[in-house]
Formats: structure tokens, sequence, C-alpha cells
């Protein structure tokens, strides 16, 4: 018996992709290749996990298939019909539109490099050719790993979303104001949690005690859950938050949280 697993923007098409397969299907929320049900599949007897929608990230001891669903997608009408106004263009996309880049590189020429595939919490690819160009072109959908991009590099962003077949420009000046304000609070907090998932692929145990230790003399309290929510606090008394899984907590849902959260590298800025 197998463990089926994919996000949720793929559960409309969840039995098509179970098929004739002897699978259970988790209708957890799964948020990336960093959110492999392992513990589920042991307790539901399962041997194998099959993952839709990412590409590998991490280690298990049970074995995982990955599928990533790649999309074709051709942008070349919506890059023919839009200027790109920086002389040096990084190009960049999450796995599904991966393929799309070539053609872009087609399209724009020499002034585009392709950096290739980014995470909202692994922006590598771009940050290595990030003093070759000007700004980024992200091709997908959603703003997370675009935002990601621009948050580490200091580079502008442009989205061009496959859904709607426009080009936006990324704004993080809301979530760069929130991060200065969360930490302009944060030096006044004396007692921290330090908040850690149990996902396999978010779970930074070590990194929360290298903290804890770095935080004294202050008092601070690892806090684990597999999800990181704000209902989930309520009622613990810490001052101040520290998250050390996914970085999209204390950026986008920084706003969420009624105590001052900052990520890890954010902590010591």
């Amino acid at each position: 018996m197998k463990l089926l697993q994919v996000p949720d923007g793929f559960k409309t098409k969840v039995l098509e992709l179970a098929g004739e397969e002897d699978v259970i299907i988790s209708c957890e929320s799964c948020f990336g290749a960093c959110d492999i049900k392992v513990d589920e599949a042991k307790r539901l007897g399962c041997n194998k996990i099959i993952h839709y929608g990412h590409s590998k990230m991490v280690d298990s001891d049970i074995e995982v298939e990955y599928r990533e669903m790649k999309e074709d997608y051709d942008p070349t009408e919506v890059l023919n019909t839009n200027e790109i106004k920086f002389n040096k263009i990084g190009l960049v996309s999450a796995i599904q539109f991966i393929d799309s880049l070539k053609i872009a590189k087609t399209v724009l020429g020499e002034r585009a490099i392709i950096g290739g595939q980014v995470l909202g919490c692994d922006v590598s690819n771009a940050i290595k050719i990030k003093d070759q160009v000007d700004g980024f072109l992200f091709i997908g959908s959603g703003k997370f790993h675009p935002i990601g991009v621009s948050m580490q590099t200091g580079k502008p962003v442009l989205l061009l979303n496959v859904e709607s077949g426009k080009i936006e420009e990324i704004d993080t000046s809301v979530f760069q104001k929130q991060r200065y304000v969360n930490q302009a609070l944060f030096k006044d907090a004396q007692i921290i949690g330090i908040l850690v998932s149990t996902k396999v692929g978010q779970m930074n145990i070590k990194l929360a005690k290298e903290i804890k230790e770095k935080l004294k003399p202050r008092k601070s309290y690892i806090l684990s859950m597999d999800e990181i929510t704000p209902d989930k606090l309520e009622g613990i008394k810490v001052d101040a938050y520290v998250n050390t899984a996914c970085p999209r907590i204390a950026i986008e849902n920084r706003g969420l949280f009624r105590k001052p959260i900052l990520n890890a590298d954010e902590l010591w800025v």
C-alpha cells in the first residue's frame, strides 16, 4: 500500500492521479517538498509515498517517489507584448514551469541569464547570478517564491503570472516594513518562544538550540508543532517568537501573529 500526497492545488485532480493504483490518499495540507508525510504513511502501514508536484528536497527512511508534474507553458506571447525594463534579466521559476525558462531565454536573447529553480526557502539559484543582473523575471503563479527572491537578493522582481497572462511587479515594501517593526519590538522581548516544526524538511532543532544559547541571558523556550499557526500559541506567555521553520510563516503570515515574530536569519540584523 502507498500513500498518495498532493499539494492543495492538485486536490481537484487527486482521484484522477490515483487512478487504479493501490493507494491511500492523504487529505492533509501539503506545503511543499519539505512536507513529506512520513509519520502518516508509517501509521497507515504504507511502505511508499507518492508525492506530486515537487522535486526531491529531503531524505527519508521510507521510499518517496517524486512526480514533478511539469507543465508546458509558452511565455512567448506575453513577453512579446510586455516590455521588460531590465537590461540584464535573471530567469527563475518553480519546478512546474522550469522548462519555460529556455523559451523565455530564446525570446529575450543575450540579456537574459537562466538562474533555474527557486523555492520560497531556497533562492540560491537566484543569488548565484544576482550580481550579473538588474532584476529577475519569475515564471509561475503565486507570489511567495518571487517575494523570497526579491527579499534575499535585494533586486526587483517581475512575476509572469501564467494564470492571468500578465506581468506584475512584486512589491515587498509591506513585508520590509513589517520586518523592521518586528525587529524593533523584539529588542525589548525578555521571554522568547523558538518555533520548531516537526515536518521532515522543516525541522531545525539544532538551529533552535543554537538560538536558545545565543539569546542568553534572556529566557527562551523551544515550542514544537507540525504546522505552525498563531492559534496554537494562544495562552503561552512569551513576548516574541523566532521561527526556524518555513520562512513564509514570518513573511506572508507575520501580520497574523499577535506578538513580534522573526525568521532566524532576521534575528541578528
